[in-house]
């Protein structure tokens, strides 16, 4: 697979950008929080017309540098230039002042208005005084010209998660978009969506406008970028052109001596017992706004196997996940754990009874960012159920920041200080310890940089293997479900359209079953 990306030709590249002068530029960026240095005197050039990837492991301090040149925070040290001026951004209003819009992996678009309710909040020059014909000529105009399809006046949570990315992107384009922020906003795409946005972002760029993609895909960035920057431990670790970077190039200046951990071949195959541990049974699950999310499925998972759910996000996948773990009311059908029909238990008895759970969007639904590391720990079950001991807590804490090398100045760090990819680790390590019998997850390696998901992914099949628990996991990722399955399912408008054995399926025919 790396050799194939390295030979390969990208997508596109943009023409030479000698003479012309950098839209943005950093100078000596830095940031501290408590206990460390997120970004530590970083010099950046980001020019015109051009696809700039910025890659990094988790903690490298990526998502930091967006939110400084997206006005989320202001830097301690440096300046920012934009086209030729220093620049103080404040807010991610003076950004969008300045041209810069971020489009993020998750829309922050609001389900229950249209697409024109939501293009047109935010933007000044409509008012309640604006004739709604005229907007929805202008979204129109502007989908017409950019080459996004979209209808003004549907409900959005009628649409894709492809569709509502489209939807982010024409709002920044509305709002005046000349640098184009990307944070992670195409990764879990299969790859005939992907080619779309890799269409809209050569055309944009062709007009002149500049994207900062930001991404732990390596592959993704070799496919897309001109020029790739990686940072490492807050710092750059290295610039290069798209005619010169390799797979091993990149791996090594983002991970150093843990690039040779990386790969991904086929996770051995485990041996399940002919017990059944989870079995779903014609199950019936209503979305967030009406209608069946989750309609007729059924599957199975037996003791000692991995189950991967592969589908393209908004196909009831996270309905199915959540109901499975009675966190969502199931309209028809039965679900039984372990012999014993849940359908109407709580989720209390299942976390009690060895099921660990990784939900989707973990900051918002895993952990509770405001309290510390080692307290959000202290909620497993086996310690929260009487009185805590806090040294036993502390030691597992320590053990867990150690295996799966959460960068931390302490377990008494409150987890909003951490970056995404931190957040994403302490849950994992806390669900993978509650986990006895069944793992349940959705994007379990979503935010984490490609060497931690691999980790991850090897540590949840070492106890399938060794300990025989089972899991059954959800997820956008392609790779990680054909690395980690022992069986591949798909679905797609909340049903299960093909069952296969991983180690026989095609990549081809899978996402032709996700996006039929």
């Amino acid at each position: 697979m790396a050799a194939e990306a390295n030979n390969a030709k990208p997508t596109f590249l943009s023409p030479p950008q000698e003479g012309k002068k950098p839209i943005v530029s950093l100078r000596g960026i830095t940031k501290r929080f408590p206990g460390v240095i997120a970004l530590d005197h970083i010099d950046l050039d980001i020019y015109p017309g051009t696809v700039h990837a910025l890659l990094g492991e988790n903690g490298a301090g990526k998502s930091t540098l967006v939110k400084v040149l997206y006005g989320i925070y202001t830097p301690d040290e440096g300046e920012i230039i934009i086209n030729g001026r220093p620049t103080r951004l404040t807010s991610p209003a003076d950004a969008i002042n300045m041209g810069i819009v971020m489009v993020s992996q998750s829309p922050q678009i609001i389900d229950t208005l249209t697409v024109a309710e939501n293009i047109i909040l935010g933007l000044e020059k409509y008012n309640h005084f604006v004739p709604v014909t005229k907007v929805y000529k202008t979204i129109r105009e502007e989908s017409k010209r950019v080459g996004i399809k979209i209808d003004p006046g549907i409900e959005v949570w009628r649409l894709s998660y492809t569709q509502k990315q489209l939807v982010e992107i024409l709002r920044a384009i509305l709002l005046g978009a000349k640098v184009l922020l990307l944070d992670e906003a195409i990764t879990y795409l299969p790859i005939e969506e992907k080619q779309r946005f890799y269409k809209f972002i050569r055309r944009f760029a062709d007009e002149g406008g500049t994207v900062v993609l930001i991404t732990h895909k390596i592959y993704e960035a070799m496919d897309v970028a001109d020029k790739i920057t990686v940072l490492r431990r807050g710092k750059v670790a290295g610039h290069l052109d798209r005619k010169e970077a390799t797979i091993e190039k990149i791996r090594a200046l983002m991970f150093g001596e843990r690039s040779a951990e990386i790969t991904y071949e086929r996770l051995p195959t485990a041996q399940p017992e002919p017990k059944t541990i989870l079995e779903v049974k014609d199950l019936w699950v209503m979305g967030d706004f009406g209608g069946y999310a989750v309609q007729g499925v059924s599957l199975e998972v037996k003791k000692g196997e991995v189950l991967g759910i592969a589908g393209v996000a908004g196909n009831g996948q996270k309905e199915l996940i959540q109901a499975i773990m009675r966190l969502r009311p199931v309209m028809k059908g039965r679900i039984i754990y372990n012999g014993e029909d849940i359908t109407r238990k709580t989720t209390y008895y299942l976390r009690v009874n060895g099921v660990g759970y990784i939900p989707d969007l973990p900051a918002k639904y895993g952990v509770s960012i405001e309290n510390s590391i080692i307290e959000n720990i202290a909620v497993l079950p086996v310690y929260s159920r009487g009185i805590i001991n806090w040294d036993k807590i502390r030691e597992l804490t320590l053990k867990l920041i150690k295996e799966f090398e959460i960068k931390t100045p302490s377990p008494d760090t409150p987890v909003k200080f951490l970056s995404g990819g931190n957040i994403m680790k302490v849950l994992v390590a806390r669900e993978l310890t509650v986990a006895t019998n069944l793992l349940v997850a959705y994007n379990p390696t979503r935010a984490l940089d490609e060497a931690t998901a691999i980790k991850v992914r090897k540590i949840i099949k070492e106890k399938v293997l060794k300990n025989k628990v089972s899991a059954i996991i959800a997820s956008e990722d392609l790779d990680e479900i054909f690395q980690i399955s022992d069986r591949i399912a798909v679905m797609n408008s909340g049903k299960i359209v093909g069952v296969f054995p991983a180690d026989k399926a095609k990549r081809e025919e899978i996402e032709h079953l996700m996006v039929m």
